[in-house]
């Protein structure tokens, strides 16, 4: 239980998650930014199965033989506790759980025991349930501090601003060299817009762990509240000197600058933002505003494009995870990430998407499109051929017909031009082409049927051959 991690899946450790967010109203705003920044000791990163959730509900005749109860049974606590902790640790919450029943109806549960409950409650997302069970083993155990900064945590999900505050400062005053607790409590703190007090909060967590970034950033956060851009800077600029990779400091910082009216440098942290972290949508959208400021407009437009990518890139995500078996999503990102010549990223969606369903012709016309951006025309025209076993397909015809075309077989491209029932420029241009091969061939009826063609789709299609 010494880990160190947070209490809900949210990775990001951000005092300013969102500067721009004027549409969220302030209190839920706040309780948001809470849940992704507080620490909790001894919470595990795993994350809790459904049956994990069904078990609170269960009780455990299912696992007695021959109808015995827990009553009628002698249980080695020791024995049980060390299956509990060994089962907690792996993440094997489906398996913990009935022991943890067994101890508490049979009340010889220790106090570790209602805490480990908790916190697999917690990861269930049964917070109230969780209030409970720690409690109980704070009614056992009333000296843990690492608890009463948990049971914080909890209260924080419950939006109960009092009883967090509460455990937070019981947490300090039983560890006054606690510091994620006066982190905490300073961000309860600053949720009440009490920043003075926060600062000192966030002061002492810094005394006491002279390196403890998320701190200082939260610091940072507060003077920036204050309007003290200058002492904002300062404590971002000492997160970055402590971890070089830690993004919010970059992206928090270049918000302080562009209050200090220096959009130039705040450019420059955005850009180190987006470098390291570059599926934040907030990140471009600060560097356009940056951009905006120093009247590069068209960088601007450019991050205002990157953020809509990214948005649409982050919904298929959840897409996915909601249905992971939908090879069409998989193939959406691909071409997603092609846009932005993520080749990589996008073969391997691909790959995901033709093991569900590699009757999808969709997968290999963008896979054939991946290889014409990258100039592999003739992987292009056998991942199209592929695409066409499965049917007639405009996109895989049109698509090989521009292969073809840039391997200079003209009747292939025509022939698939004419598939797709496509009537452009680039096929005035094979037909211009052709008609020029032809001629040269001493085919001039066939010449002068091609360039009559030709001009029929493009008048100017003679004009664009000589540039």
């Amino acid at each position: 239980m010494s880990d160190v991690c947070r209490i809900t899946p949210i990775t990001a450790q951000e005092v300013v998650p969102q500067f721009r967010d004027g549409e969220t109203p302030m209190r839920y705003f706040m309780f948001l930014l809470l849940g992704s920044m507080l620490i909790v000791t001894g919470c595990s990163n795993s994350t809790p199965t459904t049956e994990t959730s069904q078990s609170d509900s269960k009780t455990t005749e299912d696992s007695e033989p021959n109808g015995a109860t827990e009553s009628s049974m002698v249980i080695d606590v020791a024995e049980a506790m060390g299956k509990i902790e060994s089962y907690y640790k792996e993440g094997n919450y489906k398996a913990a759980f009935p022991l943890l029943d067994q101890l508490h109806n049979a009340k010889v549960c220790p106090p570790e025991g209602y805490a480990i409950r908790a916190q697999i409650l917690d990861h269930s997302g049964l917070t109230t349930q969780a209030i409970s069970s720690l409690t109980l083993a704070l009614t056992k155990q009333r000296d843990n501090a690492e608890w009463h900064n948990m049971l914080g945590l909890l209260f924080v999900k419950t939006q109960n601003v009092p009883m967090a505050q509460q455990a937070f400062t019981k947490a300090v005053e039983l560890d006054p060299g606690y510091s994620k607790a006066f982190n905490n409590r300073g961000l309860m703190l600053v949720a009440i817009k009490e920043y003075d007090k926060a600062i000192s909060d966030f002061d002492v967590a810094i005394l006491k762990s002279p390196k403890y970034v998320d701190a200082y950033n939260n610091r940072g956060y507060a003077y920036l509240e204050l309007g003290k851009f200058d002492k904002a800077v300062e404590n971002f600029s000492q997160c970055i000197k402590i971890d070089p990779d830690y993004v919010k400091g970059y992206n928090n910082r270049g918000f302080a600058l562009t209050k200090l009216g220096a959009p130039e440098q705040a450019v420059a942290d955005f850009t180190a933002a987006i470098e390291k972290s570059p599926y934040e949508v907030k990140h471009y959208l600060h560097r356009r505003d940056a951009y905006q400021a120093i009247g590069k407009l068209e960088e601007a437009n450019q991050d205002q494009a990157s953020a809509q990518w990214v948005q649409q890139v982050l919904l298929l995500v959840k897409q996915i995870q909601r249905n992971p078996k939908d090879a069409n999503l998989f193939v959406q990102r691909a071409e997603l990430f092609a846009k932005k010549n993520k080749f990589e990223e996008a073969a391997k969606d691909l790959e995901q998407a033709q093991k569900l369903d590699e009757t999808l012709a969709s997968i290999y016309v963008t896979r054939g499109s991946i290889n014409f951006q990258q100039k592999k025309y003739q992987e292009t025209v056998e991942s199209c051929t592929k695409a066409l076993e499965f049917g007639q397909n405009f996109d895989a015809s049109s698509l090989r017909g521009d292969a073809y075309m840039a391997l200079g077989k003209l009747d292939q491209a025509i022939a698939d031009y004419q598939s797709a029932e496509r009537f452009d420029n680039a096929v005035a241009m094979a037909y211009w082409k052709r008609a020029a091969t032809k001629e040269s061939g001493g085919d001039k009826a066939g010449a002068e049927k091609d360039k009559a063609t030709a001009l029929q789709l493009d008048p100017e299609v003679e004009k664009r051959v000589i540039k």
